[in-house]
């Protein structure tokens, strides 16, 4: 059933694009995305940038015969993966794991709401620990789980409340050094250590802390918020950005803004959608993907090649004997992106069945078309030839003649063959239309002479020309009774 969708030409658009060619570009487009996403938190970004930029200008130069831009930049792209590697080691690693979160979203995250009683008792604690210079580090868990990046910690589980905010970052506290994680509208956890960041331009001249901060913001779409001991400021830090407030009052509107981005539905407007969701983004890595695949997939060109497949003839009526049909293969030939396609297809990728339900005795003459062809989901099918083939078939019909053992030879003198019996008596055969049914199916000839007494014994029957048995397995047995004579009983 999958296979017939696939085979009947639907993903072709026209000329050689083909709707397989958009969804390359999709998956491509989407990979680039992560990547511009991933790595635009990070501190390599702009040195991707710059690779995938002189990337862009090998291929260009190349298609559009460049001489001196292509000699030149030849050279490097020879030991661009090697120079990759060197440079985006750390990043690769986390860039996998990056895309690994990207199916464990939480679909039911507990919601916060702006100027709640929770954001509230969150804000008055930062701010009092701010002027009490406490240190302190709050994550307010997003859709991204936290759980593969975060490192020990105590459950909790408590409501969210100033008082319990304040006990747990108590400086003589023993879970004061950790973070302490808001999920599900409650106190998950506290003390738990987060991945440091290791963007120090970033950082600057702040702490562990905030490096902290950042780090699990680089990887995850959390807010964190920093109280700072030394300076007595608070800093948030989001999609890999750290941000110091120069006013407490800031903070209600970060993280109003924050909770509003993140559980607010009602935030709709086609202007927050294209912001909140990177339309300018996923478009220039959509564009990117079209531009690699026009200068590499596209200049592939379509490739086609032919294979002499067999036909095999199915769903034969029970009355009805295929003699021979002619041609015995077909010539299909089919298409694809590339002719590296080609390389792991062969013929025994193709079957042609020809559904035999409806044909008459005679000569038949069928029509070969593209419901009758199998060939792989990634070709597209360019011609049949030829198209037809003739079959000659037999009808025939069914009767029951009686089976007669044919015997030879003779028993000794003193002893007799007084019957022989057949068992089956009688067998259904098929006979050909317009052919008189036989009388009866003889076996071979049994010699009688070695037996001295009764027996009974397997013969063979022999079918007479154009005559086919109905049960081809069907064993026939013949039961010779032999007694000894009365001249011999004396």
């Amino acid at each position: 059933m999958l296979l017939d969708f696939f085979n009947k030409n639907i993903f072709h658009l026209r000329g050689d694009l083909y709707l397989t060619d958009l969804l390359d570009i999709a998956i491509i487009g989407l990979l680039i995305y992560t990547f511009f996403i991933f790595f635009r938190r990070t501190r390599a970004y702009m040195v991707f940038l710059g690779l995938s930029i002189t990337f862009g200008l090998y291929i260009l130069s190349k298609n559009l015969n460049l001489y001196l831009t292509f000699i030149t930049l030849r050279y490097f792209t020879g030991v661009s993966l090697i120079i990759f590697v060197i440079i985006f080691q750390n990043e690769i690693r986390k860039y996998f794991e990056f895309l690994g979160l990207i199916g464990s979203r939480q679909m039911k995250v507990g919601k916060l709401a702006p100027k709640s009683p929770s954001t509230s008792e969150i804000i008055q604690s930062c701010v009092r620990m701010a002027q009490e210079k406490i240190g302190a580090l709050i994550v307010i868990q997003g859709k991204d789980t936290l759980d593969p990046h975060i490192d020990g910690g105590t459950p909790l589980d408590g409501v969210i409340s100033e008082d319990v905010i304040l006990s747990i970052f108590d400086p003589h506290s023993d879970g004061h050094d950790g973070a302490l994680i808001i999920r599900n509208n409650r106190i998950s956890k506290f003390s738990a250590h987060l991945p440091l960041s290791t963007n120090f331009k970033e950082i600057g001249k702040h702490g562990t802390r905030h490096s902290a901060a950042l780090g699990l913001s680089e990887i995850t779409d959390a807010l964190c918020i920093v109280s700072s001991e030394e300076r007595g400021q608070l800093s948030i830090s989001k999609d890999g950005k750290l941000k110091t407030l120069t006013q407490y009052a800031d903070l209600e509107k970060e993280i109003d803004r924050y909770i509003k981005a993140k559980f607010d539905p009602a935030s709709k407007s086609k202007t927050n959608f294209f912001r909140r969701h990177d339309f300018a983004l996923k478009f220039g890595a959509v564009v990117f993907a079209a531009l690699i695949w026009f200068f590499t997939a596209y200049q592939a060109g379509i490739i086609e090649k032919s294979f002499n497949v067999p036909i095999t003839v199915s769903n034969i009526p029970k009355n009805i004997l295929v003699e021979n049909y002619n041609p015995k293969t077909i010539r299909v030939t089919v298409s694809g992106r590339g002719d590296t396609i080609f390389s792991s297809i062969a013929e025994s990728d193709f079957k042609i069945d020809y559904d035999a339900t409806n044909i008459t005795g005679g000569l038949n003459k069928e029509t070969v078309s593209k419901k009758n062809i199998d060939i792989p989901a990634n070709l597209s099918l360019v011609s049949i030839e030829p198209n037809s083939f003739f079959l000659t078939a037999k009808k025939f019909y069914v009767v029951k003649v009686p089976v007669v053992v044919r015997t030879t030879g003779s028993v000794t003198p003193d002893l007799q063959l007084t019957s022989v019996v057949v068992t089956p008596e009688e067998i259904e055969v098929w006979v050909p239309e317009e052919t008189p049914a036989p009388t009866e199916i003889l076996t071979e000839e049994l010699d009688v002479t070695p037996f001295t007494e009764s027996i009974i014994i397997p013969v063979k029957m022999i079918s007479p020309e154009g005559i086919r048995f109905v049960d081809k397995n069907i064993m026939v047995s013949a039961a010779l009774t032999i007694e000894k004579t009365d001249t011999a009983t004396q």
